[in-house]
C-alpha cells in the first residue's frame, strides 16, 4: 500500500488536516458554516466551543462531504 501524503483524504472519505484545522481554529463569524472533509467526530468538540463562546441553538449536520454548522449568538 502507497503512503498518502500528509492531509490527504483517505478511503473513508475525511481528511485529518480539515478536521485538525476546525479543531485548532473555528472560524466562527458566518453561519450556516460548511466544514468539508471533517470527520463527524469533531462534532462534539465544534459544539462544546461554540457554547463556550455564547452560541445558543448550536447544530452540527453530518453529510457525505463533511459537517454543517449552525449556531446563533
Amino acid at each position: 500500500m502507497k503512503a498518502r501524503p500528509h492531509g490527504t483524504t483517505g478511503s473513508s472519505g475525511y481528511s485529518f488536516r480539515a478536521t485538525w484545522m476546525v479543531l485548532c481554529r473555528l472560524p466562527g463569524t458566518h453561519f450556516p458554516l460548511i466544514l468539508p472533509g471533517v470527520h463527524p467526530l469533531a462534532s462534539f468538540f465544534i459544539l462544546r466551543r461554540l457554547k463556550r463562546l455564547g452560541f445558543s441553538d448550536c447544530r452540527v449536520i453530518s453529510t457525505e462531504k463533511g459537517l454543517v454548522v449552525h449556531a446563533h449568538r
